[in-house]
C-alpha cells in the first residue's frame, strides 16, 4: 500500500472515529445507556485499526517522508482533531460516571434514612398504608 494509500486509509479511521465519539456524547447527555453501548463496540474496533494503521505509518517512516508537505499537514490537524475529540468524549464518560454514581450514593442515603415498611406478605412490595415516600429528582441530560 503505498503513503498515500495509508494516509487515506488513516484519515478515514480518524473521522469515522471522531463522528463515532460525537455520537456516543449525544447520547450521553442523554444518557440514553443502550446507544452508546451499541456504539461501544464499533469505537473499540475502529480505535484498534487507527493504533494499528498508526503503528504501520511509525515502522515505515519513509512512507511519510515521501508525502507532499500539505498531506503531513492534514494528517497532523486531523490527529489533533481526533485528541480534542478523545479529551471531550472521556470527559463526557467521566461526567456520566459521576452522574451516575451520585445517585447511586443519595438513593441509598435516602433509603437508609427512610426505609420502605414491608407489609406482612413480604416480596409483593409496599402497599400505599405501609410505604413511606422517598422524594428524588432525576434529570435524563448531562
Amino acid at each position: 500500500m503505498s503513503g498515500l494509500e495509508r494516509l487515506a486509509l488513516l484519515l478515514s479511521l480518524i473521522e469515522r472515529l471522531c463522528a463515532v465519539m460525537a455520537q456516543e456524547n449525544d447520547h450521553l447527555r442523554r444518557m440514553d445507556v443502550e446507544q452508546v453501548r451499541a456504539l461501544h463496540l464499533e469505537k473499540r474496533r475502529l480505535a484498534e485499526a487507527y493504533e494499528e494503521e498508526l503503528g504501520r505509518l511509525r515502522r515505515e517512516p519513509g512512507l511519510l517522508a515521501d508525502l507532499p508537505l500539505s498531506a503531513r499537514a492534514e494528517l497532523e490537524e486531523a490527529m489533533r482533531r481526533l485528541q480534542a475529540a478523545a479529551r471531550r468524549n472521556g470527559e463526557m464518560l467521566w461526567a456520566a460516571k459521576t452522574v451516575s454514581e451520585r445517585l447511586l450514593r443519595q438513593l441509598a442515603e435516602s433509603l437508609a434514612e427512610h426505609p420502605f415498611a414491608l407489609p406482612s406478605t413480604a416480596g409483593q412490595g409496599p402497599t400505599p398504608s405501609s410505604g413511606k415516600v422517598v422524594a428524588m429528582s432525576c434529570d435524563q441530560r448531562i
